[in-house]
């Protein structure tokens, strides 16, 4: 596979995400209808906003962004954007509300997937770095 197209495959996988995680949230919801434990839509919107967070980082990377702390809050503010547009627009779909504790989980989930790419990206650049430091 050609390096070019690293960036478009990236940006492609982000956007399949998004609308795989989009329509997960706005899949009509049966009354009465059980989680498997308390707050489980918490946990999975924090999972799923970290998931995007990670691929965000990846796609913005890839295209050859530089890793900086705007870079790390510009994604994070879209992650927001998006997430309060997922709030608002599950108001139009049956059993589903909008609950600004998901926002908060979805806020968590986009802070923690950019700090696990962070760390991630910080220990291979120490790997590397000591590789090439090697006699």
């Amino acid at each position: 596979m050609s390096l070019r197209k690293v960036p478009l495959i990236a940006t492609i996988v982000l956007i399949g995400l998004w609308v795989l995680a989009f329509t997960a949230t706005h899949w009509p919801m049966q009354p009465g209808q059980e989680p498997l434990f308390p707050h489980f839509d918490k946990v999975v919107h924090a999972a799923i906003y970290a998931v995007l967070a990670i691929t965000a980082m990846i796609a913005a990377t890839a295209w050859n962004y530089r890793w900086t702390l705007l870079l790390a809050a510009t994604v994070a503010v879209a992650l927001v954007g998006v997430g309060i547009f997922d709030e608002l627009t599950q108001m139009f779909v049956v059993g589903r509300t909008a609950d600004p504790l998901d926002l908060v989980a979805d806020t968590f989930g986009a802070v923690l997937g950019i700090s696990l790419y962070s760390i991630a990206r910080g220990v291979r650049q120490t790997q590397e770095l000591s590789a090439s430091e090697s006699p």
